[in-house]
């Protein structure tokens, strides 16, 4: 009955553990470029697990912030996708697409781009999306990278941004409590046994 109780208990971990991703991350920390913004320009939601994540980027108003006909191009992303991404359920007022290579540095593997020749993401507006990918990936710290166009000379003509802190859901804290608190039960058993 005893190992029942411990298996159960380390089970019940592990999958409190692995269970999705779900972060809102705002973004406007200078990367690459010259012009640093005095305020936020972007959140972008991200949430999922093993190989189907879904994201949802909102901008700000970027004509205050950077300049008139500002536009969100690109998100890069650090992380090896093993092979192509399928992007699905696109909504909102910019196209999603994937393509291999990536943004500043050389640190990105491949990149959601934003654009095409009828649309773009501008000021006050939101896109979402799935992204499929070949083999389960883990989205961990600033692994993205948001490409500003359209700036003025002065400002550089276009930057490179990263998230300025993540901020967790309410359900990452849940897991976090309930990892403590199975810890904790774990640790009040093996003292009742001593």
């Amino acid at each position: 009955m005893k190992s029942l109780f411990k298996s159960l208990i380390v089970s019940l971990g592990l999958i409190l553990s692995t269970t999705a991703l779900a972060a809102t991350e705002e973004y406007g920390t200078l990367l690459a470029g010259s012009y640093q913004p005095a305020v936020p320009f972007a959140t972008m939601d991200v949430s999922g697990s093993g190989s189907v994540y879904n994201f949802t980027l909102t901008a700000f108003d970027l004509n205050a912030i950077f300049a008139p006909n500002s536009f969100i191009g690109a998100i890069a992303v650090d992380i090896d996708p093993s092979a192509s991404v399928v992007i699905s359920n696109v909504l909102g007022d910019a196209p999603v697409s994937f393509s291999p290579g990536g943004g500043p540095t050389g640190a990105f593997e491949f990149r959601f781009d934003l654009t095409d020749k009828k649309a773009r993401l501008t000021a006050n507006e939101t896109v979402s999306w799935t992204a499929t990918f070949a083999n389960p990936v883990s989205f961990e710290g600033d692994q993205f990278a948001l490409h500003v166009q359209g700036l003025t000379e002065a400002q550089g003509e276009s930057a490179w941004y990263v998230n300025n802190s993540p901020v967790p859901e309410p359900e990452t804290y849940g897991m976090l409590l309930s990892g403590l608190g199975l810890m904790g039960l774990m640790a009040r058993r093996r003292k009742n046994q001593s």
